[in-house]
Order: structure tokens, then sequence, then C-alpha cells
């Protein structure tokens, strides 16, 4: 069993390319029959694959948090997310409360930006929590 550098990814001894990413793999120390013989990263032995974050929305995070502090009560960074029911409802919540309900973007924008990008991913993006 060979594990891929960039992913993580469980592979055939013999792959060449990752099955997952389609990452090459490079060559192998020794030669593995069964188990304890390959190659195998730490990081996927004790934290699981690694995951390019940035690819997967966490590149989202920083834009979304500064606009949720600066533009907090027009709701942008819900729109920003891809969340645009979230969105009208806080322009509603703002224009309702005379500009109090701004404060919602403020504490979501502070959230945002607080979080790890793995957090904010699985949380925000893969998850689809829509408000805090």
């Amino acid at each position: 069993m060979r594990f891929c550098t960039k992913c993580g990814g469980q592979n055939d001894d013999l792959a060449q390319v990752c099955s997952t990413c389609q990452s090459p793999i490079g060559p192998t120390s020794s030669s593995s029959s069964g188990s304890g013989g390959g190659y195998q990263p730490m990081q996927s032995v004790n934290q699981g694959p690694m995951t390019d974050w940035k690819t997967q929305g966490a590149d989202k995070k920083m834009v979304a948090g500064i606009c949720g502090i600066l533009l907090g009560g027009f709701g942008v960074h819900k729109f920003i997310l891809g969340y645009s029911t979230e969105g009208i409802i806080q322009i509603v919540i703002t224009l309702v409360t005379c500009g109090a309900g701004s404060i919602i973007g403020l504490i979501e924008g502070i959230i945002y930006l607080t979080k790890s990008d793995e957090e904010f991913v699985r949380t925000y993006i893969q998850n689809k929590k829509g408000w805090f």
C-alpha cells in the first residue's frame, strides 16, 4: 500500500499516479508486500489525508469575514458564500431595525476570520450553515 504525499490517498504498490487526486506518486524507498513496508507519510497516519482547503472554498473566508465586519448590514458576506436567501433576510432585518441588525454581520465576520480554513470549509461550504 502506498500513500499519496499530496492528499494522503491510499494506492496500490505499483501505482504511478494517485487514484484520488491524480498527482504523481514518487518511488518507494523499499519494496513492500503487505503491511508495514511502503512509504507512509506522517500526515496520513496521524492526521488523516492532507487537504487543500483553499481549493474547497477557504479562499472566501477572508473576503466574507471583512465584508461581514464592514458591510454586514447589507448581507454581502452571505451573498459571497452563496446564501442568497439569508442575504436578503439580513437586508430586511437591517432595514426593520433601522441599522441595528448589522451587528449580526459584524459578529459573523469575526467568527469567519477566527475559524481555521478546515473548520470554515466544513461549517459554511460543506455543511451550509447559514447563520452564526
